[in-house]
């Protein structure tokens, strides 16, 4: 299989996966308010980028982001209920009753403020990602329920499919979240040289045991007998009442973990 074969494959995954026709993105807020507070000091002369504040009002919360752009990641996330008759207000400060967004940090063995960016809204779940790509080239996201805490569903999509609609999701019932994206995986070993042996534990992980050996490729010189192999796939996670993903058909990008 050439390289034009297998990019036409993939790009054909991508159209699988968002399905332009059906599919839907995140929740449209109610109503929006950004604060500017200034040109950001972490950013050479000639860039005039400023230091915002961004509340994003949806039926029952708020979710606020400050976001720096000469710094990766937001410096503050949180969430504040809305009260029938009563919205919060967009402030910078973190106000009483708001609560943060955070993650566990192994290194300082503390919960720290998430090192990350609001995705979006679907019903009553809020998205965060991760500010950049993991060892596997894909951007981990994670689906917190409104008590700002709970990790109800977390994963990881390919670079590749990052953008405005990354994540689709597929018009179902009121109490339903469907979502579609590219998932990537892992083997841990490099199929390129150990083949079969190497793909067979993927589709142990993935759920793809009906799937050929795919043709990997970026591999260059010592790569092939070196670094670990990593896939890309398309999927469909349903969410309630537990969260359950599955692969859907379609070809599967192969490619030497970063």
């Amino acid at each position: 299989m050439d390289i034009a074969s297998i990019v036409g494959g993939f790009l054909a995954a991508v159209l699988l996966v968002s399905q332009a026709g059906l599919a839907e993105s995140f929740d449209k807020p109610l109503h929006k308010t950004v604060l500017d507070l200034g040109r950001s000091t972490y950013l050479m002369e000639n860039d005039n980028r400023h230091v915002t504040v961004t509340c994003w009002y949806y039926n029952h919360f708020m979710v606020k982001e400050q976001n720096d752009p000469g710094v990766k990641g937001a410096e503050l996330i949180a969430l504040s209920s809305v009260q029938p008759g009563h919205l919060p207000k967009c402030l910078q400060a973190l106000q009483p009753g708001e609560k943060e967004f955070t993650e566990w940090s192994e290194e300082y063995k503390k919960f720290m403020p998430w090192n990350g960016y609001f995705a979006g809204v679907k019903h009553d779940l809020i998205f965060l990602e991760w500010p950049d790509g993991d060892d596997n080239s894909g951007i981990p996201f994670t689906a917190f329920e409104a008590d700002a805490k709970t990790k109800f569903f977390e994963d990881s999509v390919t670079l590749e499919a990052r953008g405005e609609r990354h994540l689709n999701f597929i018009p179902t019932s009121a109490n339903q979240i469907v979502l579609r994206y590219l998932r990537v995986a892992s083997a841990g070993c490099s199929i390129p040289k150990f083949g079969e042996s190497c793909w067979s534990k993927l589709q142990q992980q993935t759920g793809l045991g009906h799937s050929p050996v795919p043709k990997c490729t970026d591999y260059e010189g010592t790569q092939a007998g070196v670094v670990a192999s990593v896939i890309a796939y398309p999927v469909e996670a349903t969410l309630y009442p537990k969260p359950s993903i599955r692969p859907l058909g379609g070809p599967v990008r192969c490619y030497p973990q970063e």
